[in-house]
């Protein structure tokens, strides 16, 4: 249109042009001509534009008609999308009746085990099963986020977890609604039925997505399609399907397939229809297990027998081998005992495990096995006391033994037990070493010092110091462990300084001492000294045995055996003083040390006074035996030897003494009065039995009960008032001592309250008894019905925990002697411990096969156990 009329505008414009009269034709001729040729241009670049025009519009159709195309394509896909899902849904309809079916056929007990599998203890539920949540913080049990935040934190899922997600899933309750999503202009939501095909498939109710179980569980491998393992699948229009279905492409992936192997075999190990992995590989990787462990379970029987026998393990090298003890047992066991026989044959050199090393690592966890059998015991018994000791073994070590005593009430016997746990190497032996070395040790065994109630050591100024000693420093850190000195090493000294007080019992002593240590050196004149007793009628004795300032009863047994043996030494002396030999000399003087009355009377009464307290001696070592009952016994022994300070007590000891003397043709007499004598007893007497009896029998049992005094007095502690709630001396509970005791043992009553009334209940059930009233505290808790009196069941315990002695620090220190000997001097302070440990407590139970787990727990070993820290 628009080329018409500018068509038409051109031709109006050329006709109503004037025309010139006087220009030439050939002028007009040559403009028109122009004019035609600017005319054809004008027309073709007309009809190109046209052609332009055109081709657009065409072009224009053409993409309307591909829209058209397009939009009805994908209303087609739409459609058969639709129709699948229909079809998939009709298919799982059909599926779920064949479920069901099949469901109606299982064995009720699988339904009852599905079940059990399904729910979680009540605990763990905040909300019932159907509910919905949608708090972050109260995620239902079953949903799969709850695993995927543990995931996201770095944190493994435990076999439980794992468990728990592989055999539940989110039910939904009746008339749930999922939510839908907008895909386009569709609608779109979880289908429940999908879960049918795929049983690994999870729904989150939280997110409203789905996660895959299998993956969640155990796919670590790259690749895969993590949306059903880290954010969640949501894309319900491209869910399934043959083209586009993601999901049945997520179960053909590597990590998925993988994921699902494992899956498998968990759940079969769960569920106990398949052995552990790692003995499932093969029939013969779990016989090889069953042989390893046999094996070793015998070289750890040869090692408890040889330490609970104390047999050194080692020998002698010969050539590249070594002939110990130790591998002689197991060479001696390996010819019945298949396993080991096997072990020792097939094994590498390196996995063969009787190297010393090995040993060392066996013997520590056999003590650490001991050791907590023992600390499982005293905290059961809550309180405790420690008893603590030093003493230097062969090599030069100062080894520092560490007991505990404690009140054990195993299977309704209730007994004091006093257990020793262990030695500890001092590099100095000043209080604060000491001090660390005592809480140190007590922590790392497991112990919590805060019920730490006592503390017993000897009297040495380190341990006993009331300024910086052991016991003020510990007293420092836990107020309520009160000290105990050693009632045992107390009594000693009272022998000790009792004898060196006075000149004549000291100087008799030494001689006594010099007599058996003479006898003692050689077995011919230990030999000598048996033939002559048998000669005189005497019976057969072990000779004289050493005297020891540390050993108690030693100075009383030495006495016993000297003056039993008086005659038979005196006639040894004589006839060895007659020969011509090196020891005729000393054995003339030790006779004529013998040969004076002074001695054999002294010796006659040193050793009577002292025969009183060495029954005192050997029940103080005893562990049931609690504080006050000591001090009472000690108490009962200083009467009794105060009782025989007269001319009955002393007539016996001349007239023996006298007799002795006459054996041996020594004439009773005194040495002469002096004007002046300041070193020794010079009170005027007539008689020698005066003599003796003023200047040495009394001034004897006055040191000995002065002693027993100091020693011995009775304590102000308000622990110990406890043992006024002693039926027996019940009566002696004033009402200040119940204040005094109530305040020290308030903070560990468990009815604090009300201890008063049952103090005074306690009074009226006693006042009314008739018969035999308990005497000590041990009886007590074993005769009377304590659960009424839970408070005063507690103090009685407590002051039964109060240490008496530290023998069990020095029956260890023999057992450390009779283990680390000259022979056995490089034996590390780790060794002799755990071995000490098995000697002393033969009677604890030892399980080897916690003694192997613990072996294979500690370090990588060559040689499969499959205990997988179980």
């Amino acid at each position: 249109m628009a080329k018409r009329f500018r068509q038409n505008t051109l031709d109006v414009f050329l006709k109503k042009k004037p025309k010139l009269k006087d220009q030439d034709d050939g002028y007009e001729n040559k403009e028109e001509s122009n004019r035609e040729e600017d005319r054809d241009q004008e027309t073709e670049e007309s009809n190109r534009e046209e052609d332009r025009d055109q081709e657009t519009e065409e072009s224009n159709r053409e993409d309307d008609r591909d829209q058209n195309k397009m939009e009805e394509s994908n209303r087609e896909e739409d459609r058969d999308q639709n129709k699948m899902e229909e079809s998939n849904s009709e298919n799982d309809r059909d599926q779920e009746t064949e479920e069901s079916n099949r469901e109606e056929d299982r064995d009720q007990e699988t339904e009852e085990e599905d079940r059990e599998q399904r729910n979680l203890d009540e605990d763990d539920i905040s909300d019932e099963q159907g509910s919905e949540n949608t708090d972050e913080g109260t995620l239902h049990p079953f949903d799969p986020v709850r695993m995927k935040k543990k995931i996201n934190k770095g944190e493994s899922l435990s076999d439980g977890d794992k468990t728990c997600l592989l055999q539940n899933r989110w039910i939904p309750p009746e008339q749930h609604s999922y939510p839908y999503q907008k895909f386009g202009a569709k609608q779109l939501k979880y289908n429940v039925q999908w879960e049918k095909k795929y049983e690994w498939l999870r729904y989150s109710p939280f997110e409203d997505s789905a996660y895959c179980a299998h993956c969640l569980s155990f796919n670590k491998l790259k690749g895969s399609n993590f949306s059903f393992l880290t954010k969640g699948f949501t894309d319900w229009k491209n869910a399934v399907g043959e083209k586009r279905g993601i999901i049945p492409r997520h179960s053909l992936t590597e990590g998925h397939r993988k994921s699902t192997e494992k899956a498998e075999n968990f759940l079969s190990v769960v569920q106990k229809k398949r052995k552990d992995i790692s003995s499932i590989i093969s029939q013969k990787y779990e016989e090889k297990v069953i042989a390893n462990r046999n094996s070793l379970l015998s070289i750890i029987d040869i090692i408890v027998c040889l330490g609970q026998r104390n047999v050194a393990f080692r020998g002698s090298w010969e050539g590249d081998s070594e002939n110990g003890n130790f591998n002689h047992f197991v060479n001696w066991k390996a010819q019945f005992d298949v396993a080991l026989k096997q072990h020792m044959q097939t094994a590498p050199k390196n996995a063969i495990y009787l190297s010393p090393a090995i040993q060392n690592e066996l013997i520590e966890c056999c003590a650490e096995e001991i050791r907590g059998t023992l600390i499982n015991r005293i905290q059961a018994a809550q309180y405790f006391t420690v008893l603590a000791d030093e003493s230097m073994d062969i090599s030069g070590t100062e080894q520092m033994s560490l007991c505990v005593r404690y009140v054990n009430e195993e299977e309704e016997n209730l007994e004091i037990k006093e257990d020793f746990l262990g030695f500890c190497p001092l590099p100095k032996q000043d209080a604060a070493t000491i001090t660390s070395a005592i809480l140190n040790q007590l922590t790392k065994w497991g112990l919590q010092i805060t019920f730490l109630r006592g503390q017993g050591y000897d009297g040495a100024s380190t341990m006993s110091g009331k300024v910086s000693g052991v016991q003020k420093r510990v007293k420092e850190l836990y107020p309520r462990a009160m000290y105990t000195h050693c009632r045992s090493h107390a009594l000693n000294l009272v022998v000790v300084h009792g004898g060196s007080d006075l000149p004549l019992v000291r100087n008799t002593m030494s001689i006594v001492e010099k007599i058996a240590v003479f006898f003692s050196a050689t077995g011919a004149r230990k030999d000598a000294l048996r033939a002559e007793s048998r000669r005189e009628g005497q019976p057969k004795t072990a000779g004289i045995p050493l005297m020891s300032d540390i050993r108690w009863g030693s100075r009383a047994n030495t006495l016993s055996a000297f003056v039993e043996q008086f005659t038979a030494i005196h006639s040894v002396l004589e006839t060895m003083e007659a020969e011509v030999t090196t020891t005729s000399g000393k054995a003339s003087t030790l006779r004529h040390s013998i040969g004076t009355f002074e001695t054999i009377i002294t010796a006659v009464i040193a050793n009577k006074v002292l025969g009183y307290m060495l029954p005192l001696t050997k029940k103080l070592q005893s562990t049931n035996l609690d504080i006050i009952t000591a001090y009472e016994e000690a108490r009962n022994v200083r009467q009794v030897i105060a009782k025989q300070r007269n001319e009955q007590g002393f007539s016996p000891c001349f007239q023996k003494a006298t007799a002795l003397a006459n054996s041996v043709d020594v004439v009773p007499t005194k040495r002469r009065i002096t004007v002046k004598q300041n070193y020794r007893a010079n009170i005027s007497t007539e008689s020698v039995e005066d003599h003796y009896r003023v200047n040495l029998f009394y001034p004897f049992i006055d040191h000995i009960t002065s002693e027993l005094d100091e020693r011995f007095s009775e304590s102000n502690e308000p622990a110990l008032l406890a043992a006024y709630l002693v039926p027996k001396s019940l009566k002696k509970l004033t009402e200040e001592r119940e204040q005094r005791m109530v305040k020290w043992y308030q903070e560990d009553l468990p009815y604090p309250n009300t201890v008063e009334q049952e103090i005074e209940c306690w009074r009226h059930k006693f006042h009314s008894e008739d018969g035999v009233l308990p005497a000590s505290a041990l009886e007590t808790l074993k005769t009377t019905q304590m659960s009424f009196f839970p408070n005063i069941q507690c103090m009685l315990k407590i002051f039964l925990t109060l240490p008496v002695t530290t023998c069990e620090c020095e029956r260890s220190f023999s057992a450390m002697r009779r283990l680390k000997t000259w022979l056995r001097s490089s034996m590390s302070s780790e060794r002799l411990t755990g071995l000490a440990l098995m000697h002393v407590h033969q009677k604890v139970k030892l399980d080897k096969e916690r003694v192997l787990r613990r072996w294979d727990a500690s370090g990588h070993r060559r040689i499969q156990l499959a205990f997988n820290g179980k």
